[in-house]
């Protein structure tokens, strides 16, 4: 018996929030509606016998909910922190680029392209995948030409906002998409 009421309240516990708001808005109804009221819906009965049980449902849905709101704060805090902490990273990473770097980050300013075809096997690439300022957007490529590399939206604003970043002893960019030679018609 004992084993069922855990069970039944660890389900409860899994309960989203509006079926929470909902079990607290019936037992509230039940508790604190007039007598005519609940005579007419036929709960008046219903209501007087389990008038403490309906009480202790109001209670801990209540607190749950609370609970719950606080938990779905606490997350948008944490997330909006992470945030400006990965916005500060980043930052300081694009202030510190590689010249290596810089040419692939050049072809996504030069070109207006927020995507770039570039080798998977390559450090300095993965280096700016593990930075979080590009990432491998398509899981089909070539090794020999490379995949598709998507530049982030902070370093996208970035760049344009400090287009300094990339100066560098070149002016090169880079990309490892090769030119295909046409041998048919256009289709």
């Amino acid at each position: 018996m004992t084993a069922e009421i855990l069970k039944a309240l660890l389900e409860l516990l899994k309960l989203t929030p509006r079926y929470l708001v909902a079990f607290g808005a019936a037992a509230a109804f039940l508790l604190f509606s007039s007598a005519d009221l609940l005579k007419k819906f036929g709960v008046l009965k219903f209501a007087e016998d389990y008038r403490p049980w309906l009480g202790l449902t109001l209670i801990v849905s209540a607190i749950l909910f609370v609970v719950s709101i606080a938990i779905d704060v606490y997350g948008w805090i944490q997330r909006k922190r992470q945030g400006t902490q990965f916005r500060e990273h980043g930052a300081k990473r694009l202030n510190s680029l590689t010249e290596e770097e810089k040419q692939i980050l050049r072809f996504y300013v030069a070109k207006q392209s927020k995507t770039n075809v570039l080798r998977v096997d390559d450090g300095i690439v993965q280096g700016l995948v593990g930075a979080g300022i590009i990432c491998r957007s398509a899981p089909i490529g070539d090794m020999l030409e490379g995949f598709a590399h998507n530049i982030s939206d902070f370093a996208w604003e970035y760049l344009h906002e400090h287009p300094e970043v990339l100066a560098g002893t070149t002016n090169f960019y880079r990309t490892d998409k090769r030119e295909r030679w046409r041998t048919g018609y256009e289709l």
